[in-house]
């Protein structure tokens, strides 16, 4: 009877690095939807400012910043969100009458 213990088995280092490369080069990709807000004749500022902060859940200061640059321009960036956000967010200031519109972040 021998009495040297049997070889563990070697296991294979996986390549970690490709996967990682692979997720960064696709987050890279997608960088988001801009959230988009137009001016319009028929809100009221406070109103626009209001809704931002409710259903945007931005801070007062940042909700009247975007409504004033959406008023002086013409539009302006909301927020850059994932998809899913971004159409939410769309879906529920258009359904308050506001002119909304989501472009991907990459299309500056």
């Amino acid at each position: 009877m021998s009495t040297t213990a049997p070889a563990a088995p070697v296991k294979k280092r996986e390549r970690k690095a490709d996967v990682d490369v692979a997720t960064r080069d696709e987050s890279d990709r997608d960088r988001g939807w801009l959230v988009r807000l137009y001016n319009d004749p028929m809100n009221k500022r406070e109103f626009v400012a209001r809704c931002l902060t409710e259903i945007c859940g931005l801070g007062d200061g940042a909700a009247y910043g975007v409504m004033m640059r959406a008023h002086q321009t013409g539009i302006a960036v909301i927020g850059n969100y994932h998809r899913e956000l971004a159409e939410l967010y769309k879906a529920k200031l258009s359904g308050e009458g506001l002119l909304i519109d989501m472009v991907p972040a990459d299309d500056d």
